[in-house]
């Protein structure tokens, strides 16, 4: 792939170059050759100095045997500090148009070249152009110069062969140099582009890319795989951590599976043997064992289905309008006329005496029901549960406060985890241990959010807010 790319950056550097040269001296030829400006001073791009001294030569006549020039011509000279002379057949002059004093008068025929084609060892350098002009028999030489810092010529002196070594050579340098440049820069493209596709290949193998770029045109692109990088190798971790929570969480399931299911076979197998007698209270007391393992079981079958459905939103909510103050209170009162906790303290605070809410009562009414149970069994008797039912704005607040021990921080942020089991569960907790999971499903499928915040030793608040 470097070497494709290389290749393509080349071609295309190639192309470029002589296109750009043939558009450099198309452009040329043009500007020549017409009379578009690109600026107000006289000597500016499109200045033609050959065209110059030939306008200026029409412009200068031979009347009573005395060269004369126009005035419009001779405003022009002047005020681009360019001068002339007229030279006989002599070299001496015999007209002049603003020509400096120190300009000598005569020329020798040498002086004239040397002057022409190297200017800057003259005493008075200047650009000279030449032009003969032809008057009643004689030929005269028109010298015109041009001031030297604004036009100069150069002259190029070339066989056929040594033209030909020129051009070939000057090509060659410019392919050169196009290759040098091209290699450099496609290499500076294409070096980023490997280490993309090996951070690329790291992350195929699941491992940390963390190779950064400096001041590089994929510094943008390397940075957002090194983010994915870690986001996947976090997912990962997490992954690895639900997996195993999960394997814990199955396995605490089997085991709360297989508890009350060998109480049912043992008590089973008593039941059924012909050699045991049982009296009408044994057996009456081992059929309320199986009847209650058996509730426990089918409690347990029934959450992990209800979840399920929760989770995969296949449990239609039906909802009618309900005042969230009467399902609150009637959750509490039944809290309170089981004998467990008759003797608990649980206060409702709220600001209005009607506030409606569109719900499933009897899986809302499970939710909190769940959530004050919770604050209920994993905290002492003396514990004060303040429930709070709140309009605020456009939303309801709902919140389940208790001054019980708390929780810590790493129970906090599993508390809503189907696969973990905390460490506060006792025997007072008889539960199957998905009680918070099926709440916050609840909770979110009636478009409420619910956050849980604790400081162990002071007490733990559950926010529910629709």
């Amino acid at each position: 792939m470097k070497l494709k790319l290389t290749l393509r950056f080349l071609l295309c550097n190639i192309i470029i170059f002589y296109v750009g040269w043939s558009i450099f001296i198309v452009m040329n030829v043009i500007l020549m050759n017409s009379n578009i400006s690109f600026g107000e001073n006289f000597f500016n791009v499109t200045f033609n100095a050959s065209n110059f001294v030939d306008e200026t030569k029409k412009d200068i006549r031979f009347i009573d045997d005395k060269f004369l020039i126009n005035d419009k011509r001779e405003k022009v000279l002047k005020e681009n500090n360019i001068w002339l002379q007229v030279l006989d057949e002599g070299n001496t002059e015999v007209y002049n148009v603003n020509k400096p004093k120190e300009i000598q008068t005569h020329y020798r025929t040498g002086e004239l070249i040397k002057n022409r084609t190297s200017p800057w060892e003259s005493k008075h350098p200047v650009t000279l152009m030449f032009r003969e002009i032809e008057e009643g028999g004689k030929f005269y030489t028109l010298v015109i110069a041009l001031p030297i810092n604004k036009f100069f010529t150069y002259t190029l002196g070339f066989t056929e062969e040594n033209f030909k070594f020129f051009l070939i050579s000057f090509c060659g340098f410019a392919l050169g140099l196009t290759l040098i440049v091209g290699v450099w820069f496609s290499r500076s493209l294409a070096s980023p582009i490997n280490d993309i596709v090996n951070n690329i290949e790291l992350l195929k193998e699941g491992k940390v890319v963390n190779k950064k770029f400096k001041n590089n045109l994929y510094e943008k692109v390397n940075e957002n795989i090194m983010n994915l990088s870690i986001t996947l190798h976090k997912n990962e971790l997490d992954r690895a951590k639900i997996d195993k929570a999960k394997e814990e969480w199955i396995a605490n399931i089997a085991h709360d599976l297989k508890t009350p299911l060998s109480s049912i076979k043992g008590y089973g197998e008593l039941l059924s043997q012909d050699d045991y007698e049982i009296t009408v209270e044994d057996a009456k007391r081992y059929g309320n064992v199986i009847k209650e393992k058996s509730k426990y079981m089918q409690e347990l079958i029934e959450d992990l289905s209800l979840i399920y459905k929760l989770k995969n939103k296949v449990l239609p909510f039906k909802l009618k309008e309900k005042n969230l103050i009467n399902i609150v209170r009637e959750v509490v009162i039944d809290i309170l006329n089981n004998p467990n906790f008759s003797n608990r303290e649980i206060n409702i605070h709220y600001n209005y005496g009607n506030i409606m809410f569109r719900c499933d009562e009897k899986y809302l009414k499970r939710a909190f029901n769940n959530f004050i149970i919770n604050a209920l069994i994993h905290n002492n008797d003396n514990t004060i549960v303040n429930i709070s039912v709140n309009k605020i704005n456009n939303g309801i607040n709902v919140g389940i406060e208790d001054n019980g021990q708390g929780i810590n921080e790493e129970e906090i942020n599993n508390i809503f985890n189907r696969y973990y089991k905390g460490s506060h569960t006792g025997e007072k907790a008889k539960g199957t241990g998905l009680g918070m999971a099926i709440s916050k499903e609840i909770i979110h499928g009636h478009g409420g959010t619910v956050k849980v915040e604790s400081l162990v030793g002071v007490g733990t608040s559950v926010m529910v807010r629709f």
